[in-house]
């Protein structure tokens, strides 16, 4: 039986951390603190306006942030997220699979729709973001955070 070593990551000042639904709630609290401890940013949800803002406050106070607007949901979307940080930065040490959404009402009275939407970025998004992610640190190490 094979021992597996205890994974060894840098330091938060020196990763490019990629991080979804960074436009607001826990991704936008990550992001900021992330930004504040050094790591260079490649954020992404569905809201452009909001991701400018937060890469204009990540640059304004001497960070470094790009942007990627892309719905998690969307596979290959996923993947121009994993590009922007390939060309921006030369790669990424930790993706964070924060993106979500809910909704709320009586189950019978929900469209199906909105039920599905609800799956499709909370769970494939989830496993769109590992995927790319897993396929990225597999030669260079690092870390892979779903935020549930």
């Amino acid at each position: 039986m094979a021992v597996q070593s205890k994974p060894h990551l840098k330091p938060l000042a020196e990763q490019i951390m990629v991080i979804t639904g960074a436009s607001s709630g826990i991704g936008l609290a990550t992001a900021r603190l992330a930004a504040k401890a050094g790591a260079k940013l490649v954020l992404s949800s569905r809201n452009a306006d909001a991701l400018q803002k937060i890469v204009a406050e990540v640059q304004a106070a001497g960070g470094e942030a790009i942007s990627v607007v892309a719905d998690v949901a969307d596979e290959k979307a996923v993947r121009q997220i994993a590009d922007a940080a390939i060309a921006g930065f030369g790669g990424f040490d930790t993706w964070v699979n924060n993106a979500g959404v809910s909704i709320y009402g009586r189950i019978t009275e929900v469209p199906v729709a909105e039920q599905r939407r609800v799956f499709e970025t909370n769970y494939w998004g989830v496993v769109h973001g590992s995927r790319e992610a897993a396929e990225h640190l597999r030669t260079r190490g690092g870390a892979i955070i779903n935020v549930g």
